[in-house]
């Protein structure tokens, strides 16, 4: 579901930009899954897949509190990434700086015979990267002969293949406003403005290999409104309605299907529109509850898939627009020494304007998303020493567009042990787990409109870890 607010979608999708490559090397046919969850592609395996990530980060936070009630806060953050993948159609290697702060003033004001309390703020990222990409020359069987791909037979890297610096900026400056009135009712309102901005200049510039440096501007401006009520001491009502921004990734508009460098210039932002609905409060005076209906529209919402032959990459397009409408219900209580939970979802999520080509989607199911799931859990409090039991079922999905392949229903269940002792000064905290008790075969994700049919991405079978944390001192 999609909700703005004062960090909105945009600041998700920026520090999203971390994902330096779209390519599913993980991902198996049916058959391969049926056969052996635990093997590999056998093309990532050749080319000799994997990756190398060295990451620093600085930041800095400061907050002053007046006696009024005003508040201020602010933030700065530095950071540096070096990436080598190599993955079957390149090796390729990011070098990236990324910085970037915040701003806000809080404050309350009584204005109108009502009490608010006033929030507004300026949010800036800015991201650089040195993005190359190398022909990939592990082979099985190793060549015998100099290509002019890979001049060099001991070298894993070949020719450069793509040089070009990506630059990303953004601001986001926001206002908010809580109106606390009658003494029962809260209501929010507020906006943000996103201005995006990606630049790529092209360093690989030959007689058959243009310049295809480029930028785009993506902004938008994301209003909201909310009410809350309360209903009594313990019950309330809530409704919103929100809107979103979210841009394309800085990778997702470097991949484009031709497999020419520079800015997809047909990849669009996806906007969306939220009404949502809820009712929380608490039961006989031990159990919670939190029920919500919601309805979201999306326009051009980005949608991934692949292309035969093009070794699992990822591209993206957009799809025209899409409906989301859905309900959850959550509940939690505590009975003695046990605590129990369980939450339900229902997403009814379809295209309403979607065409790929000759093909028309519209009312086709949106893949990738089961339609129910449901989560519960167990806790045996007892002496500082707990046991806990989870359990998690999804029910299947669509793994494309045109509806044709649907995955099956999965379950799993995870237990945890633990507690705390202590001798003298020393504390110990051991914990032992089993994750997938009974070793279930299942997909823990799937690999929308994959190629080849390398939908399934395997979840990990029965895994046993134990840990214990130590502490010195009171």
């Amino acid at each position: 579901m999609l909700v703005a607010n004062e960090r909105s979608e945009l600041a998700l999708s920026f520090t999203g930009y971390d994902t330096p490559t779209a390519e599913n090397p993980g991902a198996l046919t049916a058959a391969e899954m049926a056969a052996d969850r635990r093997q590999a592609d056998p093309a990532q395996i050749r080319k000799r897949a994997r990756k190398a990530v060295q990451q620093s980060q600085l930041g800095l936070s400061g907050t002053r509190r007046s006696t009024g009630g005003t508040e201020l806060s602010a933030s700065a953050h530095f950071g540096w990434r070096t990436l080598d993948n190599p993955l079957t159609f390149a090796i390729v290697d990011v070098d990236r700086t990324t910085a970037g702060g915040a701003a806000r003033v809080t404050m309350p004001v009584r204005w109108l015979g009502a009490e608010h309390r006033l929030s507004a703020g300026l949010d800036a990222q800015f991201q650089d990267d040195d993005r190359f990409n190398f022909a990939n020359c592990n082979f099985v069987p190793p060549l015998t002969a100099p290509t002019a791909a890979c001049p060099v037979l001991s070298q894993e890297r070949g020719t450069v293949q793509l040089s070009q610096r990506e630059r990303v900026s953004s601001l986001g400056p926001f206002v908010r406003d809580e109106i606390a009135f009658a003494s029962r009712y809260r209501v929010t309102l507020g906006a943000r403005a996103d201005y995006v901005r990606f630049r790529v200049d092209d360093n690989l510039i030959t007689g058959t290999n243009p310049d295809d440096s480029g930028e785009r501007t993506l902004k938008a401006i994301s209003p909201l409104v909310g009410l809350v009520a309360r209903l009594g001491p313990l019950h309330s009502a809530y409704a919103n309605v929100s809107t979103a921004f979210e841009t394309p990734t800085a990778t997702e508009l470097a991949n484009k299907p031709d497999g020419s460098a520079g800015i997809n210039p047909s990849l669009d932002p996806q906007y969306a529109t939220t009404a949502e609905a809820g009712l929380k409060g608490t039961l006989a005076g031990r159990v919670r509850y939190d029920v919500s209906l919601f309805a979201t529209r999306v326009r051009d919402e980005l949608i991934p898939f692949e292309v035969p032959g093009g070794a699992g990459r990822r591209y993206f397009r957009n799809a025209g627009t899409t409906r989301r409408r859905g309900g959850e219900l959550g509940l939690a209580g505590a009975f003695g020494i046990t605590t129990v939970g369980a939450s339900y979802s229902y997403s009814d999520f379809f295209f309403r304007e979607y065409t790929v080509g000759t093909n028309d989607f519209a009312d086709n199911r949106i893949p990738g998303v089961p339609n129910q799931q449901v989560q519960g859990y167990a806790t045996v409090n007892w002496r500082g020493w707990f046991a806990t039991l989870e359990g998690q079922a999804a029910g299947g999905m669509y793994m494309d567009d045109a509806n044709a392949l649907r995955s099956g229903s999965w379950e799993v269940m995870n237990a945890r042990l633990g507690g705390r002792v202590t001798i003298g000064d020393l504390a110990l905290a051991p914990v032992f787990a089993v994750s997938n008790l009974f070793n279930r075969a299942y997909a823990g994700s799937i690999v929308v409109n994959a190629a080849a049919g390398r939908y399934f991405e395997p979840a990990p079978g029965q895994t046993i870890y134990a840990g214990l944390t130590v502490g010195l001192g009171r």
